[in-house]
């Protein structure tokens, strides 16, 4: 190790020799389950659309709106459910936007996510669009 520098990889390096590498394998394994029960879950709900595959932990998706609502409508209402979602507190996700659509976007990256907190996601956003749909005249 130069003395001139840091160690980056020290604390990965810690983590690896002291758990050891099946901890990581199992952890992200979990990881990966839990971002296919979610993708599931958003599947199962009428009002919500999955936008993408779920190859890995990312899971995009969005609210459908009503089948007679115009596609430029559904972005800002997307928009106001995530900032409704985060002020709540119960869950956070994030956002991205996949072909000119504005998305949800649930990350599972943490060891700590348990199978109780991806089951919290869908009724938490169902929740949220239940209060914002008056102001949108859903």
């Amino acid at each position: 190790m130069e003395l001139s520098r840091r160690f980056r990889a020290l604390k990965l390096w810690l983590s690896l020799r002291y758990h050891g590498v099946s901890a990581f394998r199992e952890a992200i394994h979990r990881n990966l389950k839990q971002a296919q029960k979610l993708a599931e879950a958003v599947k199962k709900s009428v009002e919500l659309e999955l936008v993408a595959p779920v190859e890995l932990s990312a899971v995009c998706f969005r609210h459908r709106l009503s089948a007679s609502a115009p596609e430029e409508s559904r972005s800002p209402f997307n928009l106001a459910l995530l900032k409704k979602i985060i002020a709540r507190g119960r869950v956070y996700l994030s956002n991205t936007e996949l072909e000119g659509k504005f998305c949800l976007r649930a990350c599972i990256v943490n060891h700590l996510t348990t199978n109780a907190d991806v089951e919290e996601i869908v009724p938490e956003v169902l929740n949220a669009a239940a209060e914002i749909s008056r102001d949108f005249g859903c």
